[in-house]
Parts: C-alpha cells; structure tokens; sequence
C-alpha cells in the first residue's frame, strides 16, 4: 500500500541526481537518445555513465569484432565476446546495468551511414564519436548535425591522453545552478517590505517598548533596511558606495547591538558586502536581451527567445530591475516572522511572475501563435534564474578544422612545454595519420615496434603542416613539448589505458548530461587531459 505523499520507486531509484537537476532534467534525460561511435573503452565507459542515470535510449555504431585487446581495456566485454560485434555485445552489457534504458546497435561504419542514410543522424539527441575516425567523416558528421542543433562529441583515448571536443551551435541555459539567487532589494525595496520594516524596526533602539528577546530576533533584512534608512537621510539620500563607506555601515549596524551575542545582527554585518551592490543586468543577461533572436522574434522563435524577450520588456518597464526570484536565505528570526518575510517575498515574485506571463502571452499572440503554448512553469524557471541566464554560441569542427582554430590560442602557448596544446597538436597529427589511410586497413602510429621511428616523423610533419597552415612561426625549440607529447601518442601505439578511459567515460558524459539537460554550463570547446601530469586545460579552439 503506496502512502500519500511518498516517494515513487523511481524517485527513490534517481534520488541523488534528481537533487541535481530536477524533474525536468530528468525527463530531458530519459527522453534523450544516444548515437556511440564505435564501442571503444571511453565509449563503453561514457555510455556507463548515462545508462546508469536513465538515458531514454542508446545506439552503437561499429563495425569492428571484439579481439583479445578490446578484453585488456574494456570492461564491458568479455571472454565469449571474442570474434563477435562489439557493438552487439558492448550493447547487450551495458543494458544490463539499468532495464529501463533500450539499447540498440549497427554493425556497420559510421562512413557508410553518412554516405547512404545520413537522414537517421537527425533521430538523435547528441553524438559521441570516439576511436579512429577519420578527419572527412568528422567533418561530414559535423555538416549534417551543427545546423540542426544536434550536440557531437569528438572524444580520443589514446595511452596517457585524452581529448574530448564539443561542437555545439546555439545552446542556451537558464538553470545554470549558481550558488545562490538570492535578492533581497535592498536598494530598491517594495512597498510591501518597506510597510513590515516601519512596523517591525520602529523600536529598534528603544529598550524600553522592545524587548532583549524581540530585539535578538528581530530578521537581519529588516535590520539592514532600517539601518539603510537611517544612513540615507545623512548621505543624501544615497546608501554605501565603497568599501570604506560599507565599513562605517557595519559599525553603525554593530553600534546597535545590544549585546555581543545578537547572532541577527551578526547576519546583517555579514550581508552587506555581498548584498549592498546596486541593482543592475549582469553582463551574460544583457547581451541576450541584446541579441538579435531577442529584439527581433519570429513565428520562429524558441521559448527561450521569447520568455527573454518578455523579462526584457518587464525590466524596461520597472526601471531596470529582474523580476524577484523571491528565494530568501535562513537567518536568526522568530518563526512567525521569517514567514511572514518570506510571504512578501514570494508575493512579490508571484505578481512579477505574472507580469511576464502576461507579456509573454501578448507575444506570442502577436507572432500569430498559440498565447498558452509556453507554460507558466517555464517562464518561473527563467524569471527565478534571469541574473544568471548564458548564451553558448560554440564552433562547428568545420570551423576549427577548415577555417582555421582560433591561432593566436596555439601560438601562445607553443613556448610553453608543460601546455597541453602539444598534446592538441599531436592528436590532430595523430587523426591525419588515421585518415591517410583506409578504412580497411587503418593502423595506429606506433602499432608496429618496426615503424615507431617513421610514424613518429610522419606525426611531426603532420604537426609542421598545421602550424603552416594556421600562419603560425615555430622553431624547434618550440615544438620541443609537441616532440614529448608525440612519443607519448606513438609509445601509446593506439591502445587505451583502462584508467584513463574510464576518467574520460565520467567527464564526456557529464558534459552530455549539461548538454541534454540544458542545466550547468558544459564545456568550451576543447578539453584536454594528460594522465602523466594529472592535468587537465580547456581551450576554445
């Protein structure tokens, strides 16, 4: 017998990561579908990670055999798997870990599909492409899912390195979960709140019609406001401005004490460097209420742009200010008086909730759409989380490959030799090396102890021939670092290390997490790890 209000076996089950992103990036999870790219070690082990949290559904592209190799690095294969697909078995294994996920998976190249049935890339949420593809492919990949918004992951595994890059287009994020969303208007107090300071704060000062107990419970909010009163009416109607002013506030505020041990007074002390700030758009929000998608909507137009472009008119309206996320922290108070603060916090979010409902509603009939497609659940999410909104706009592979990566990155750190760009400019050479080849017959540098020295060079000519491609001046001494990080990439011989993959398997998929979900804010774009140095640097590139 199931007890009202408890728990479902699901939420029990997801219990952790539902703290972590909610209801609605749970369900963007399970509705998500997953294309792997060869069932390689860091794919198996990525895969891992969001099997085990409830993604929808998964496929395996790969045509590749289990052999003894695949045995010594990924766990997801075993001794009967010898001599079958990988892709067939890494899929049957996987989908053990959690019988709500479907699995599925293609004995085939990721070539041939590109070739023949590329229309099926558009069924997926996000793609993962690791092991050897070559650089056309990545390339064909990236045409076809860049301009439909569809998420690709590059990732390489090789040795002691990895990479992972994200090509993503237009990727906006309202639930960035920053440390805090409170705002207590304290340079711009409502006249609700300003009615309970007069009334709660009238005898501050007073000891004989206030009592000790009154006094020390009195919440530290309406201590601040009283307090910020009384400084205005001799700082021409001003409040604290700098540091040294915020310093002379805190000892008008302690002068008020009337002991040492008024913990609320100590919380308004406290409160005033972080919250004494004038109110103002912070930088992320403002440039997209200045973005074109915002000013200019569209039948077209996303959610986002339009609930954006509604907060944007609510700000222009109410002098410049966001509306209330109404969150109010905890603090020394009596119950009945924290909730009765907390009441007109809330109160006030509500009615600026419904002044952008209200926009966005006229909005939407004005583009000739539906004005109750967006639900009001949706536009609360971002009015609590404006101040903290962020637009990504990343760089197609096409991009960094055909158009060059952004040089002046490379060439700064190029006189570096402990930078990871070497580890960049090996794997790059390390995918020409791939792609010279066929499909077929593809070996890794290295693969052979008999052409070690001639894969080497041939990785250092590929690194030259980038370096000249994107105008860059090197010299030896330079390229001394790239060197290292090339006899790494080649003593490495294509294998993987089980450790290594397993580091990238947790930090691919919780960028892919970030990505479905649309919660935090993932990478940009190009990240690197070098497991000799346990180091670890992102590049946008």
């Amino acid at each position: 017998m199931s007890v009202p209000g408890a728990p479902t076996a699901k939420e029990k089950k997801y219990d952790r990561q539902l703290r972590l992103w909610g209801a609605g990036g749970q369900e963007a999870l399970e509705t998500a579908h997953i294309l792997l790219i060869n069932a390689t070690a860091a794919g198996s082990e990525t895969l891992k990670n969001l099997v085990l949290p409830g993604v929808g559904q998964f496929t395996i592209v790969d045509q590749a055999v289990v052999t003894d190799e695949d045995l010594g690095t990924n766990f997801f294969l075993d001794d009967s798997s010898i001599g079958l697909s990988r892709a067939q078995k890494a899929c049957e294994l996987l989908c053990e870990l959690n019988p709500e996920v479907q699995g599925h998976f293609i004995k085939d190249t990721i070539e041939n599909i590109v070739k023949s049935s590329p229309e099926k890339l558009k069924d997926f949420t996000t793609v993962i492409a690791t092991g050897d593809v070559c650089t056309d492919t990545l390339l064909s990949l990236d045409a076809i899912l860049y301009p439909l918004g569809i998420p690709i992951f590059v990732v390489k595994c090789v040795g002691f390195t990895m990479s992972c890059r994200l090509a993503l287009a237009e990727h906006p994020i309202v639930e960035t979960h920053p440390a805090s969303t409170v705002d207590l208007r304290l340079f711009n107090p409502f006249p609700e709140l300003s009615a309970l300071v007069d009334e709660k704060t009238a005898f501050i000062n007073d000891q004989e019609k206030m009592t000790t107990h009154e006094h020390g419970h009195l919440p530290y909010v309406l201590i601040l406001l009283q307090t910020l009163n009384e400084w205005k009416s001799t700082h021409d109607n001003q409040p604290p401005s700098n540091y040294s002013q915020k310093n002379e506030f805190k000892s008008l505020l302690r002068s008020k004490m009337w002991n040492a041990d008024e913990e609320n007074f100590e919380e308004a002390i406290a409160a005033v460097l972080p919250h004494f700030n004038p109110p103002s758009i912070p930088s992320e929000t403002r440039a997209i209420f200045q973005d074109e998608k915002c000013t200019s909507l569209t039948k077209e137009s996303t959610q986002f742009w339009v609930i954006a472009r509604a907060i944007k008119e609510f700000s222009e309206k109410n002098d410049g200010l966001l509306p209330l996320p109404g969150a109010l922290p905890d603090m020394k108070a009596e119950s009945k008086d924290y909730i009765r603060l907390q009441n007109i916090y809330k109160s006030k979010a509500r009615a600026d909730l419904a002044a952008v409902v209200g926009i966005v509603r006229d909005l939407l009939k004005g583009l000739g759409r539906d004005g109750g497609e967006i639900a009001e659940s949706e536009v609360e999410t971002f009015c609590k989380h404006a101040g903290y909104a962020k637009l990504i706009r990343g760089r197609s592979l096409n991009e960094e490959y055909e158009k060059s990566p952004k040089a002046q990155v490379i060439s700064n750190e190029l006189s570096d030799p402990t930078s990871l760009i070497h580890y960049y400019l090996g794997l790059r050479a390390y995918e020409a090396f791939i792609s010279e080849q066929s499909n077929a017959q593809r070996t890794a540098p290295g693969a052979e102890d008999s052409t070690v020295d001639a894969d080497t060079e041939k990785l250092k000519k590929h690194v030259t021939e980038l370096l000249d491609k994107l105008s860059i001046t090197y010299s030896s001494e330079l390229l001394e670092g790239t060197e290292k990080a090339i006899g790494e990439i080649v003593r490495a011989g294509g294998g993987e290390l089980h450790n290594i993959s397993s580091l990238t398997g947790g930090v691919v998929a919780q960028e892919v997490i970030k990505v479905i979900t649309k919660q935090y804010i993932p990478m940009n774009n190009t990240v690197l790890f070098d497991g000799i140095s346990s180091r670890t640097t992102v590049y946008q590139l």
